[in-house]
């Protein structure tokens, strides 16, 4: 298998699942990591990352996958681009959208088709059934990208360079298919918290958004 894979790793629950999916495939995957200088988290996620590729390729080292070296960007050297910061305003007047969308659009450019693994429950209005399309691998299986024939100049200034390989899934989907294929050990050892290097805080957004997908006991 030739392509490679380009999945944005954070060492957290959607993102190592997807590494584990290509991986049990056989695919060969391009893990790339972006250091946030203003999350305490940082050291934490990549010797989280570290571990899980560890235990992943011993795990699985009969499937023909392959993790390739991580990629580390800092977010502060990623190349601004006026045009999508103006791009990213506009849809941001429209709708919720984080912040992180653009700096993400930045790195999509020079990292086409970069995998965002945003699950089911993370979609916003742009993502719509009849707002995307389907890609389907013999191999691989299905992933998702934006249309381009029904969605504006701006949402396609953001997003044309990704895919969204979860947009089936939740996280509650996620953990039945670790555990019936036997991964949830290495899924409980992800990291997620963005406050904390020992225990989650079940403050900031994303164990914030653990307990709302019913994902609580990740907290404990």
């Amino acid at each position: 298998m030739s392509a490679i894979n380009k999945v944005l790793w954070t060492s957290g629950w959607d993102s190592t699942f997807r590494v584990i999916e290509l991986y049990i495939k056989g695919a060969t995957i391009q893990p790339i990591y972006v250091i946030d200088d203003n999350r305490a988290s940082s050291k934490k996620e990549l010797k989280t990352i570290e571990l899980l590729k560890k235990i992943i390729e011993s795990k699985y080292n009969n499937t023909g996958g392959k993790l390739l070296e991580l990629i580390v960007i800092k977010r502060k050297d990623i190349p601004k681009k006026p045009l999508l910061k103006l791009a990213f305003k506009v849809l941001k007047s429209r709708q919720r959208l984080g912040k992180q969308y653009y700096w993400l659009a930045l790195l999509a450019k020079d990292y086409k088709e970069l995998e965002l693994s945003i699950n089911k429950n993370d979609l916003f209005d742009f993502f719509l059934e009849n707002k995307i399309i389907t890609i389907n691998d013999e191999i691989l299986g299905k992933n998702w990208i934006i249309d381009p024939k029904k969605t504006d100049y701006y949402t396609r200034q953001i997003f044309e360079n990704m895919r969204f390989p979860l947009i089936n899934l939740t996280k509650v989907e996620m953990k039945k298919i670790a555990v019936e294929n036997d991964f949830i050990d290495i899924m409980n050892q992800t990291w997620f918290c963005h406050n904390s290097t020992v225990k989650p805080c079940g403050e900031c957004n994303p164990c914030k958004q653990h307990i709302k997908d019913n994902m609580a006991y990740r907290l404990d």
